[in-house]
């Protein structure tokens, strides 16, 4: 029996009568729903069910005997309990058509609460034992059409069992695979004709075996949901077994489903194919290998037979097509931070022109996009495997350049740096229309390339300054023997003049002079000579003491004077009171400025102007000689102090002397622990030098060292 609460409704159409009855029937548990007419009344009883109705007789609008006809009508209220209540309908006819209506009973006010609770009490138990009889019932006739169910049921997998037994029995009949089913203890209980045809057991050989007895070695295989082992064959070989267990829960106890392949043919077959495509891949390689080295030993030959570096790169470019590369550029670097046009080579020369539209220009330097720049500024290849069109926008902003490319084709390349002793010497860039072309060997292939590239270069460049050197040394020598031969030519003729004796007294002391001007001049060049010597073997020695510097600037401007108001040169003096004093040999420094004073007369034209300035400079001695003459070019500048450098060649030179002033000048500066620096906006706008000394309060053991580092 359910112990559920049951439903008792309530109907009075007096409050008062309610409250009474919910209390006298509050202690029952049960629910208690109030009604305060027969309408509301019928409104509960459309939705809910009751075990028990008190009813009042005379309530308006609809009484209860009105009431309870039309509770009757309906076929769910039509059984339940009924019992009226009043206070004024007690005559026999009322109590009669109350039960007519069927009502249980018929009760009027005063009445024995224990009676009506009583009574109550007996319909709720009624109706919940009337409940448990229709839930039995209703549970009596489902059980009893789930056994015909069940019935059925057994009855078709009877039947779908022995289709499934029936069809385990053919698959294990008939499949290629073999197929062993085991105990928990992993021993065998049915196995596939497929054990038998590869193996050579039968079903009763291999009935209640283990499944490791039949490996080759032991190992934790039983543990393994899947493996490739090694079985052994009824007749002694072995087999290369490939098999995956799947559990299998069979009632209580356990099952395990083995499903195995003989790959030991498949394997074989695969090691074979592996080793011929190694084979292969070997051969391929030693092939590209061979190429690469033939390709490098034919450049090599190139980059060595000859001096002209563009020509020999574009003919190695073209070697690298189609071979290596669709086409391939390369960029040297010039002076400062500028490249050199690009050198371009296709595998179709109507393409040559589309590509140069797209090398590099000046504004391009700045971009830390491009490829080529990047490997410019940092030395570092780049290798670009696959190059998708967007990644090409995102590097190529400009349109035209970006179009040209995609006519070239450009899905992969290398780009490598040709390195030099201090710096990027170029860089060169292969490139492809297909991706995946180049990987790291080609990347280190092109690395080769450019190193013995930049061997070439350096050769070149190697070659062409001891071309420079050996006509610099050729042309010294000439020089050399044309200032030497001058003095001594005037002194021999002079003296084949005295030698008459057929000369006056004023012809006599101009030939003197004549000797002894021409002598000195001679000596001054073999002096000079001597300390070229000494500076080249490291024997040059200074004198150090403390020196006034202006006395030096003086006494070289009262030995330059002279020359200079004969060429009609002027010379303007400023010295401050402040220079002070070095730590020098005077006779050295005094060198030095007329050296610098020298060349500035030698080369200001008449009428020109050489200003000398000494002042100080923070915490040194600044001398300044600056000229109006003829100037230096840009490209000469940077030998200006060079041994044997002129700028001059021995056919087109105005102006004596054997080009070693300056040279010996910037040796006697720097063994003072002093700078010299030359400057000249170009050719006819005049020069500058500058000398910097350290004043004397740098001690004499400071300048010392320097002359020993430089010597």
């Amino acid at each position: 029996m359910t112990d559920d609460k049951v439903n008792i409704l309530l109907v009075d159409d007096h409050a008062e009568n309610l409250l009474a009855l919910e209390a006298l029937l509050s202690d029952l548990g049960e629910n208690l729903v109030r009604a305060n007419s027969g309408l509301e009344a019928l409104r509960l009883l459309l939705n809910q069910e009751f075990a028990a109705i008190l009813l009042d007789v005379d309530m308006p609008t609809i009484n209860g005997f009105e009431t309870a006809a039309l509770i009757r009508q309906r076929e769910r209220s039509r059984h339940t309990p009924i019992i009226f209540l009043t206070a004024f309908n007690k005559a026999e006819q009322h109590v009669f058509r109350g039960y007519a209506l069927g009502a249980v009973d018929y009760l009027t006010k005063p009445f024995v609460p224990e009676i009506l609770r009583s009574k109550v009490v007996a319909f709720v138990e009624l109706h919940k034992k009337t409940e448990e009889v229709k839930r039995q019932a209703d549970l009596l006739k489902q059980m009893v059409g789930e056994l015909a169910d069940n019935n059925d049921q057994i009855r078709k997998l009877n039947v779908e069992l022995q289709s499934q037994s029936d069809f385990i029995s053919t698959v294990l009949d008939t499949a290629d695979s073999i197929i062993v089913i085991l105990d928990a203890e992993q021993k065998v209980v049915r196995a596939s004709r497929a054990f038998e045809r590869i193996l050579g057991y039968s079903l009763d050989e291999v009935k209640g075996r283990t499944l490791s007895s039949f490996f080759f070695s032991a190992g934790p295989w039983a543990d393994l949901p899947h493996a490739e082992n090694y079985w052994i064959a009824k007749d002694g070989t072995i087999r290369l077994i490939a098999w995956s267990t799947t559990p299998l829960m069979t009632g209580p106890a356990e099952h395990i489903i083995l499903t195995a392949n003989d790959i030991t043919e498949r394997k074989r077959a695969e090691e074979e194919r592996e080793q011929f495509i190694r084979s292969e891949a070997a051969r391929l390689e030693a092939e590209a290998s061979e190429r690469r080295a033939a390709f490098l030993s034919e450049a090599s030959t190139m980059l060595a037979s000859t001096i002209d570096y563009e020509k020999t790169l574009i003919n190695v470019s073209r070697l690298a097509i189609p071979t290596f590369a669709e086409w391939c550029f390369v960029y040297l670097a010039l002076d400062g931070e500028e490249i050199s046009s690009a050198l371009i080579a296709h595998s179709d020369p109507a393409k040559e022109f589309l590509a140069q539209q797209v090398e590099l220009r000046p504004q391009d330097l700045s971009s830390q996009k491009l490829p080529v720049v990047r490997v410019f500024q940092t030395g570092t290849p780049e290798l670009f495997s696959d190059i998708s069109e967007e990644e090409l926008r995102q590097t190529v902003t400009d349109e035209h350049k970006f179009e040209a490319l995609k006519q070239l084709g450009l899905r992969s390349a290398v780009v490598v740096p040709i390195p030099g002793r201090h710096a990027v010497l170029g860089v060169i860039g292969f490139v492809s229309p297909k991706p995946d072309r180049y990987t790291s060997t080609e990347l280190i292939f092109a690395q080769e390339l450019a190193r013995r590239i930049s061997l070439a270069l350096e050769n070149a460049r190697l070659y062409r300054e001891a071309q420079q050197a050996n006509r610099a040394k050729d042309e010294f020598l000439a020089t050399l023997s044309h200032e030497l031969r001058t003095p001594l030519n005037a002194i021999l003729g002079w003296t084949q003049i005295l030698r008459a004796k057929r000369l006056d007294e004023v012809t006599t002391t101009r030939a003197f002079e004549a000797i002894e001007r021409n002598a000195k001049a001679q000596a001054e060049l073999i002096e000079d000579m001597l300390d070229v010597s000494r500076i080249i073997t490291g024997r040059l020695r200074l004198e150090l003491q403390p020196v006034e510097i202006a006395s030096a600037v003086d006494a070289a401007l009262d030995s330059v004077r002279p020359t200079a108001d004969v060429k009609g040169v002027k010379l303007e003096c400023t010295i401050k009171d402040d220079a002070g004093i070095i730590s020098g040999d005077p006779h050295r420094l005094q060198q030095i400025v007329w050296n610098l004073l020298s060349n500035a007369v030698k080369f200001t034209p008449s009428g020109g102007l050489v200003r000398v300035q000494l002042e100080r400079a923070d915490s040194s001695v600044r001398l300044t000689v600056r000229d109006t003459g003829k100037g230096i070019s840009p490209h000469f500048l940077p030998y200006v102090f060079d041994r044997f450098r002129q700028a001059e060649t021995m056919i087109s030179r105005t102006a004596g002397g054997l080009g070693l002033g300056l040279s010996i000048a910037r040796h006697l500066v720097e063994l003072h622990g002093g700078v010299i620096e030359a400057s000249s906006e170009g050719e006819g706008r005049g020069a500058t030098f500058t000398v910097t000394f350290p004043f004397r309060e740098a001690s004499v053991s400071t300048v010392q060292n320097a002359v020993q580092n430089a010597s």
